[in-house]
């Protein structure tokens, strides 16, 4: 889903925390404030509004963040709290508040079948046929060659855990809790309003793609979803810093009770992106891991440098998080994808089949930034079966570069070690994670069992439509032209327009395919 943004940022030194010079008066903009770590008080928050003449519960006041990595507010402020902002020596930022926003036929998946273990070379790893495309093509070394809308291709993988005791959080527009192939494991937990339900489909989408039973990477991992973006998927970029503000409480939380509750760590998915840079959004990612949780984050549709925008911005050789671009079928960066020093891997993310809205058995064929991050979400959940990844983002992080292949013109292809069941860098076989081995596997072989998946097998899937009628498009999304420029698809791109909800009636049109959505 792609996001418009301007970045106001105002770090200005000065006497600390003085009266103002006035009350306050209602009717400014939404500003976001982020409070100096050196201001670790929990009380510091409230002492900074009443500076301002407002207090937690002021109509103005819209979010407080208090996480145990950053601490601030958003709040409507005219200029008068502005300038008593800038002249406070303990704020890091003050921004202003900015929106973010964020085929179709008739279908039926043929059954799965239960993964058998294999072995090669002494070592363990299992398949799941059935599989989407990209599940392939993110545990294999050989070119995936077919349909984007076949479902016959071959998920390998060497850890059984799939995932579980690993808390996957997908800040988006909320998640179909009730889908099938989430199989209970789906659960909302925050929502920037009274909506605790995924009324656009995009969350839904991306969240089969981490998690999901038959169509997932890591389908035993837990799912909660962070509403901050609405039906239209849009939202404002302080919803974004407040969901990130619950994540950081919640992986806290979680992380104190680990040992009556099998956690084994916290994944943090953000596929949305912005048109420029957005500081608070960018610390908050940054904070995020900091407090211990993993963070992959899309690197946005502008075929532009991923550095301009955030949360893209926070990843790359410079920053803590996992950017991640978009390839095709045949393994080429997707016209749309942003590149460049920020991006650390790119993956599946054209033509590609997950969990969609309006009913438990429906599915839908989505391509962008936005399906390219979740299969990296699902890897970093599945890789965290190895307890030092788990508990080492930035160890992590390398171990995913590490594992990526390496297919030329700047793209590493990530890949979850498996490779097709070559037990090089296979994740469960041969040597320990530790830092400063560039193998980061385990030692653990893995038992002959089942994933565990709970699909109801005698529900069929239902491919949905969401088309493009003339001058009706959400915010962001872009469509193929249908026509080629050398090598690469042109694609459409288009202004938001409000209206577009729901799903259409199912067509059983195959070619219809071929207008794939793209989301960021």
């Amino acid at each position: 889903m792609h996001f418009s943004t301007l970045c106001i940022v105002s770090l200005a030194a000065g006497s600390a925390l003085a009266a103002p010079v006035q009350p306050h008066e209602s009717g400014g903009k939404e500003h976001i404030v982020i409070i100096s770590n050196e201001q670790d008080l929990p009380t510091y928050v409230e002492e900074v509004l009443e500076r301002l003449a407002l207090n937690t519960s002021h109509p103005d006041v819209r979010q407080i963040y208090n996480n145990s990595a950053f601490r601030g507010f958003s709040a409507n402020m005219k200029s008068h709290c502005l300038d008593l902002l800038a002249n406070m020596s303990d704020i890091n930022v003050v921004e202003e508040a900015v929106s973010v926003e964020g085929l179709v036929m008739k279908a039926s998946l043929p059954e799965r079948s239960d993964p058998a273990m294999q072995q090669r070379d002494g070592q363990y790893y299992a398949t799941r046929s059935n599989a989407p495309w990209g599940l392939q093509s993110i545990s294999t070394t050989s070119p995936v060659e077919g349909s984007t809308s076949a479902m016959d291709y071959t998920y390998s993988y060497a850890n059984q855990d799939l995932g579980a005791g690993v808390d996957v959080y997908v800040l988006d527009t909320g998640i179909y809790t009730d889908h099938t192939i989430f199989g209970g494991r789906a659960k909302m937990i925050w929502s920037y309003d009274s909506q605790f339900t995924d009324l656009d489909g995009h969350g839904t989408h991306v969240s089969g793609t981490a998690a999901g039973a038959i169509l997932g990477v890591a389908s035993n991992a837990n799912i909660f979803g962070v509403r901050a973006l609405d039906a239209n998927g849009g939202g404002w970029s302080s919803d974004v810093v407040a969901g990130i503000d619950f994540v950081i409480q919640q992986h806290d939380k979680r992380k104190s009770e680990a040992a009556s509750n099998n956690f084994k760590g916290s994944v943090l998915s953000m596929s949305l992106a912005s048109a420029g840079q957005v500081t608070a959004i960018t610390q908050a990612v940054q904070a995020a891991v900091g407090a211990g949780v993993h963070a992959c984050v899309a690197a946005g549709n502008s075929d532009v440098d991923a550095c301009s925008a955030s949360p893209a911005s926070a990843g790359g050789s410079a920053g803590p998080a996992i950017t991640v671009g978009a390839v095709d079928m045949n393994a080429k960066r997707a016209s749309f994808s942003n590149y460049g020093s920020c991006v650390d891997v790119y993956a599946p993310g054209v033509d590609i089949i997950s969990a969609w809205i309006g009913g438990t058995n429906m599915i839908n064929q989505l391509s962008g930034t936005s399906m390219a991050t979740p299969h990296v979400t699902g890897i970093v959940a599945y890789a965290m079966a190895n307890a030092t990844l788990a508990g080492n983002p930035a160890l992590m992080k390398e171990w995913i570069s590490m594992s990526a292949l390496d297919i030329g013109d700047g793209i590493l292809l990530a890949n979850n070690g498996v490779k097709g069941g070559n037990s090089e860098g296979l994740l469960g076989f041969s040597k320990k994670a530790i830092e400063g081995n560039s193998g980061f596997v385990s030692t653990t072989s893995v038992p002959a069992s089942t994933d565990g998946q709970t699909v109801a097998q005698s529900t069929p899937l239902k491919m949905a439509r969401r088309p493009y009628s003339s001058g009706v498009y959400r915010s962001g999304l872009c469509r193929r032209n249908g026509v080629s420029r050398g090598s690469k698809d042109v694609w459409l791109c288009r202004a938001a327009k409000r209206g577009l909800t729901g799903l259409d009636n199912l067509v059983s049109d195959a070619e219809k395919l071929r207008h794939s959505i793209v989301d960021s």
